[in-house]
Parts: C-alpha cells; sequence; structure tokens
C-alpha cells in the first residue's frame, strides 16, 4: 500500500482536476455552501482514484455537509 503523499501524488497526476477541486470546493464550502456539490462530486470521483479512498468520502462528506445546513436554514427562513 503506497503511503498517504504517493497515493495523493498519484491522484494528481490520474486527475488533478477532482483532487483540486474537490479539496478547494471543500474549503470554500464553508463559506459559499453551493461549492459544496463540487466537491461532494469530486470527493466521490477520487474515491475510484485513489487507494485510500477515505480521503475523497471526507471532502465530499465536508461538501455535502454545508450543503445540507445550508438547505435547512434556507428551509427554515420560508
Amino acid at each position: 500500500m503506497p503511503s498517504l503523499a504517493d497515493d495523493l501524488k498519484q491522484a494528481n497526476e490520474r486527475s488533478a482536476a477532482h483532487l483540486w477541486g474537490a479539496t478547494i470546493s471543500a474549503v470554500v464550502s464553508l463559506l459559499i455552501p453551493i461549492f459544496g456539490l463540487v466537491a461532494t462530486y469530486s470527493g466521490y470521483k477520487l474515491t475510484n482514484i485513489m487507494t485510500r479512498s477515505w480521503v475523497g468520502y471526507v471532502l465530499a462528506v465536508i461538501g455535502l455537509t454545508n450543503v445540507t445546513f445550508w438547505v435547512l436554514y434556507l428551509l427554515t427562513i420560508f
């Protein structure tokens, strides 16, 4: 099993768009929750690319959680 650094390097080589899209949008979704959808999709795609699928799941869950809280907040307003 490759180390985490090697796994991230391999994911960057195979699909840099998903790796950076999931990482950046997960962070941005803390401020702008709609970016959580990008984090969820890209994080899910990372699970197929990386040996350690938990990295993709963590990024996807962060994004999905922010979107869910945002939707629940909007529902309470109306």
